[in-house]
């Protein structure tokens, strides 16, 4: 979903889209290849263990490569093992750079990430929405393309809260529907860094956390 949303917002082409969405949803089968011990362990993995599981997405290449069947295929299988890759080059598997990184694999690094840290896991709770946020804008340039972080942050919450709403059991309301439609992620940050009215925070809380700040 929010990788489709920054697709959106670079105004592309339905059929891109659809590969995209492709790649999006196969881009972790690698992890079938990763031991349970390490994908289920709670708290900090080890050098050894973090190495396994960078393993991943080298064996989601070597997965889809063997049932590419078109050339949209093709693109799927570029993308998907390419989300782990990082701008400045320091990424995995294949350490690619900049524009040489297939631009889903870009499109698909910010959204995992993003998708990673606001959502609870059985070691953790999910990240201050402000925590988040600042993670996507400082790693732009470095771990993630620049335009793609721009395009990101310039969606709106009323879009953005959609990917919570099953998680916590809630439907949005017409009037949080409004208020949400408003703003983008980049003006929730700069309210609550320049300590602005709660109220579209407490509004947004509601749907990524399931609290109402407001009538607490």
């Amino acid at each position: 979903m929010y990788a489709t949303l920054i697709a959106k917002e670079f105004g592309m082409e339905k059929s891109d889209i659809y590969i995209l969405e492709k790649a999006a949803a196969l881009h972790d089968i690698g992890k079938i290849g990763i031991r349970d011990s390490v994908l289920q362990k709670e708290g900090k993995l080890t050098p050894e263990e973090y190495k396994h599981i960078q393993e991943h997405v080298e064996i989601t290449h070597n997965i889809l490569e063997k049932i590419q069947m078109s050339e949209d295929f093709k693109q799927i299988t570029e993308i998907a093992c390419s989300h782990h890759e990082k701008f400045d080059g320091t990424g995995y598997y294949r350490k690619l750079k900049g524009t040489k990184i297939p631009f889903g694999g870009r499109v698909l690094a910010v959204s995992d990430v993003f998708d990673a840290i606001t959502s609870k896991r059985h070691y953790r709770d999910k990240m201050p929405i402000e925590k988040v946020i600042d993670i996507i804008m400082q790693g732009s340039g470095t771990h993630f393309d620049p335009l793609v972080v721009e395009k990101f942050l310039a969606i709106k919450l009323d879009k953005i809260v959609q990917g919570f709403l099953f998680e916590n059991q809630l439907v949005l309301t017409d009037e949080d529907n409004e208020t949400l439609g408003k703003y983008n992620l980049l003006d929730l940050y700069y309210s609550i860094v320049n300590n602005c009215s709660n109220k579209l925070l407490s509004v947004f809380n509601k749907y990524y956390v399931g609290v109402d700040l407001e009538h607490e």
